[in-house]
């Protein structure tokens, strides 16, 4: 895997915006090999599930509380399998997503489910079969993908945050997913890359 710093020269030699956000102080998390272990992919998983459609800030709260009934991944995923409504809501966790995250556990510990498998698979490939999941969007699949899997060219277009960066740094309508879209092909193949250090800009 090609060093941060060789990375860097080649986006802002695509696209000179970046000089203002890449930060070699900063390490990027998806510039690291993956651990492809069924109960950390599924921590992952269930990490990006528990923060849709919320605040970093909360999602982080729920989060911190969700997973301090477990020691380590293996035990946690396990936990999660077997637990209650009651237990999730305590957490402030909603009904729905604890459904959704609970009833993925189970299917993984059943042996019905396996994240391992996504390995194989393209990154549109693996955003279709993780989709087919309910409770799996299409933001919910590409965060999977960036923080789990440590895929280097995936752009959420859906993250808000993410379109509030672009705005900021190019002037164009946060709304205007077709022109976000457009700029964002500029940093192939590192866009999950440009995606960390544009939430770093925004210290979200």
């Amino acid at each position: 895997m090609q060093s941060r710093k060789k990375i860097f020269e080649k986006l802002i030699l695509k696209d000179k915006n970046l000089i203002h956000i890449l930060d070699l102080s900063i390490e990027c998390p998806f510039i690291k090999k993956p651990i492809i272990k069924e109960d950390i992919l599924f921590f992952e998983l269930a990490q990006s599930i528990a923060g849709q459609q919320i605040s970093a800030k909360a999602a982080d709260t729920i989060w911190k509380r969700v997973i301090s009934v477990a020691k380590t991944k293996k035990l946690f995923l396990i936990y999660i399998s077997k637990s209650s409504l009651k237990w999730a809501r305590e957490q402030g966790l909603s009904g729905r997503k604890h459904q959704y995250i609970k009833s993925i556990a189970k299917d993984i510990v059943s042996g019905k489910l396996s994240l391992k498998n996504i390995n194989s698979l393209s990154d549109k490939n693996a955003i279709n079969y993780l989709i087919s999941l309910k409770g799996v969007g299409p933001w919910t699949a590409e965060m999977f993908l960036m923080f789990a899997y440590k895929r280097l060219d995936i752009f959420s277009v859906g993250d808000v945050a993410l379109r509030r960066a672009v705005s900021e740094l190019y002037k164009v309508d946060r709304e205007d997913l077709g022109k976000i879209n457009s700029i964002a092909e500029r940093w192939k193949p590192y866009r999950s890359v440009v995606c960390w250090y544009l939430w770093e800009y925004l210290a979200v």
